[in-house]
């Protein structure tokens, strides 16, 4: 999805290069709060979406930030992936983890 999003980011910056250049006019991309471009933003945000958020570094957080609120479908596959792999660290019980396993299933779908 994030790769998905990057592409489509990509495809923007390249139809305002070339508006920019059709105009003739210098090209100045849009920066976030945190000073990346949207691209930027995607590109970098690879790392944090394989950590757990107790895990991020203060740049990270406020990059989640911006992240989740430009993009809420990455907040929820990720949210979903975290409560997958906190599925397989805290079950010690095969029983009680296919019950979970089943939950989590049942809340992608």
């Amino acid at each position: 999805m994030r790769i998905a999003h990057r592409w489509n980011a990509i495809e923007q910056e390249n139809k305002e290069i070339e508006l920019s250049r059709e105009c003739n006019k210098a090209f100045i991309p849009h920066k976030l709060e945190n000073g990346d471009t949207e691209k930027q933003l995607l590109a970098r945000s690879r790392y944090l979406l394989f950590k757990g958020e107790d895990k991020w570094t203060v740049s990270q957080v406020h990059c989640a930030e911006i992240l989740f609120q430009r993009y809420p479908d990455l907040e929820k596959a990720y949210k979903l992936s975290r409560s997958l792999a906190r599925i397989y660290q805290t079950s010690k019980i095969k029983g009680i983890a296919f019950t979970k396993l089943a939950q989590w299933y049942n809340e992608v779908k």
